[in-house]
């Protein structure tokens, strides 16, 4: 029997200030996003899932996209 699986996007939303670049806004979002969830911090989230079909078509999985 095979195993259904499924590709879930998780989107959090944070705002950061007090950075210069792309790269440098990334990073600062993500050590808020990490703090917030450390502590608890209800964090603004948007999910979207769909079933992987075909996982050597799907698109890559790991990596920060922007």
């Amino acid at each position: 029997m095979e195993t259904t699986q499924w590709l879930v996007t998780l989107t959090f939303r944070v705002t950061v200030g007090g950075v210069r670049s792309k790269d440098d806004s990334v990073a600062a979002g993500l050590e808020q996003l990490k703090q917030s969830l450390n502590s608890g911090e209800d964090v603004p989230m948007e999910a979207t899932v769909r079933r992987i079909t075909n996982i050597v078509e799907e698109e890559p999985i790991f990596g920060v996209r922007w």
